[in-house]
């Protein structure tokens, strides 16, 4: 088969040059693994040799202290019983209210009840695009 001589002409470059520019990247990484990396990792003779390292068990390693993010203590919980959510509600309400107690014995006055949620569309929309007629 013979070389495909139309792919090294200049017109060929200006009509792909997408193609190019990969080819471009593909021939630089394969130089930069194959041919620069050997090259520049060979012949250290300043890297010292690795230690021996011995096989350490499972005992060993749970001998050992847990690293630092690891250490926090793990904060109480009061587990004496179930939580109480109204007595929660209740003093996180007077807390608000300046630790003064409101009750319906006529110390303080009664906020007015307020009036129930009702939806009524308001006559502004006339039409709903998103309503099924």
């Amino acid at each position: 088969m013979p070389f495909p001589r139309h792919l090294l002409q200049a017109s060929t470059f200006r009509s792909e040059p997408l193609m190019v520019a990969l080819a471009a990247v593909a021939i630089g990484m394969f130089v930069g693994t194959w041919v620069i990396g050997p090259a520049v990792t060979r012949g250290s003779a300043d890297a010292p040799a690795p230690l021996p390292q011995e096989h350490t068990t499972f005992e060993a390693m749970a001998a050992r202290p847990d690293p630092m993010p690891y250490r926090t203590a793990t904060p109480a919980f009061d587990m004496s019983g179930p939580p109480n959510y109204a007595a929660a509600a209740r003093q996180k309400a007077l807390a608000e209210l300046g630790g003064q107690p409101v009750d319906g014995d006529g110390s303080e006055a009664a906020a007015p009840a307020p009036e129930p949620f009702s939806f009524r569309p308001s006559r502004s929309r006339a039409f709903d695009r998103h309503r099924v007629y």
